[in-house]
């Protein structure tokens, strides 16, 4: 009990954070969102190469850090100027400091060809998938206010779904050798919450409040709603895969939580993982509905 009490305190903060920077990046300024994405690529690169260095050689955290800036710079530079591209000019960056990350290990003796691997993983893998968060900010209207709002409502609904669905309802495991706690019923609760968050999104677009966030139809007719339902479902799919993925990383290196910043959550990792995935499959379902 006081474990679910210090869980939904925390997961409160939380919403309340990530809503004020939604409602700011929606009604006052874009660069608020963006410093947010920033924000947590930066502290769930951190937690990653810390998690990593466990059983892995450590990657090189300066390079890590020095591509979230470069590679945001690049990334805006591309948009602002050129209005396209800005994920383009981030890989360029990532991948400039590969290169110098296998320079720094053919000219120092502390840094191995593993440093190197392992810097290489974690810039794909929270850092680069973090980026397409950003797509989302730069999206044309409505696309920009209903896909940030979309995956910020469908996948926590995914994990609360989840949690307390698997939690009452138990029942076989899920994947008992990667996450023992999953279970197939908790996974349907999350694909049902994630569900109902597409189409509470599609409810609010067509009201006064949605008006007011910038929310609009993605086409007309039943095929908008077809469009809100499938991808609050896409999103669910994909925040639970993300999920299981970076349980499967931690089952590998040995621990519990990626950090203890978040009471009940572990650390800002344990919180996002598959956020950051239901982000990326999100991107591509916008970009293939815009170039219909």
């Amino acid at each position: 009990m006081k474990d679910i009490k210090k869980r939904v305190i925390t997961g409160s903060v939380i919403f309340v954070v990530f809503a004020t920077f939604i409602f700011l990046t929606l009604k006052v300024h874009w660069a608020f969102f963006d410093a947010l994405v920033i924000f947590l690529a930066q502290i769930a690169s951190l937690e990653v190469c810390n998690a990593i260095s466990k059983k892995f050689p450590r990657p090189l955290v300066i390079l890590v850090s020095l591509t979230v800036i470069f590679g945001y710079l690049a990334y805006m530079v591309a948009q602002t100027v050129f209005d396209i591209g800005g994920i383009t000019s981030f890989y360029c960056i990532m991948l400039v400091m590969c290169l110098i990350a296998i320079i720094c290990s053919l000219c120092s003796k502390k840094i191995g060809t593993n440093n190197v691997v392992s810097t290489m993983f974690v810039l794909v893998y929270p850092v680069s998938a973090l980026m397409y968060l950003l797509g989302f900010n730069h999206f044309p209207d409505p696309y920009r206010a209903n896909m940030i709002l979309i995956l910020f409502v469908s996948a926590p609904l995914t994990d609360t779904f989840a949690y307390f669905v698997g939690s009452i309802v138990k029942g076989k495991k899920l994947c008992p050798k990667i996450s023992p706690n999953k279970t197939i019923s908790g996974a349907i609760g999350g694909l049902i919450g994630g569900t109902l968050g597409g189409v509470l999104m599609f409810f609010i677009s067509g009201t006064a409040i949605g008006e007011y966030l910038g929310m609009g139809a993605f086409m007309p007719g039943l095929a908008n709603c077809i469009n809100f339902i499938c991808m609050g479902a896409v999103c669910s799919f994909a925040t639970q895969f993300g999920d299981i993925f970076a349980s499967f990383i931690k089952r590998i290196v040995g621990i519990k939580d990626y950090g203890n910043l978040l009471p009940g959550h572990g650390g800002v990792m344990d919180r996002i993982d598959g956020l950051i995935i239901g982000g990326v499959t999100l991107f591509l379902y916008a970009s293939i509905l815009m170039a219909i």
